[in-house]
């Protein structure tokens, strides 16, 4: 299997999975289309080509996986994925929402690092 994640405490980045055999790679090392520059500036023309798989409001943010091989059992595959879905409720919460009551890996990290800066003067 292979594809696109989209994870509400990942929300600025794009996760991609992996998977062949008994290995499984799960990164997120890139933001998603929608927040570069070349998806706000150019022309129409290029502006439509790199805006092809946006969907509003979230731009290109989706989930998107591939699964290949024999014998597998949709239906049950089809019920754990749809069990990682955020539900309604959590979907009308928004990205700020996500942000509150999920985290938010980019902005976590940030905080920590303030922490341990305020940490490293209070030592000082």
């Amino acid at each position: 299997s292979k594809g696109f994640l989209w994870l509400a405490n990942r929300h600025d980045l794009c996760g991609m999975l992996s998977h062949a055999g008994s290995v499984i790679t799960i990164e997120f090392n890139r933001p998603w289309v929608v927040l570069e520059t070349k998806a706000w500036q150019g022309t129409e023309a290029e502006l439509a080509k790199v805006r092809g798989n946006f969907v509003e409001p979230f731009g290109d943010r989706r989930q998107d996986l591939v699964f290949i091989g024999k014998d597998l059992k949709h239906d049950a595959i089809q019920k754990v994925l749809d069990g990682c879905l955020l539900t309604d409720e959590e979907m009308k919460l928004g990205i700020d929402g996500w942000k509150a009551t999920m985290g938010d890996v980019i902005l976590d990290a940030a905080l920590q690092g303030e922490d341990s800066d305020k940490e490293d003067e209070e030592e000082e």
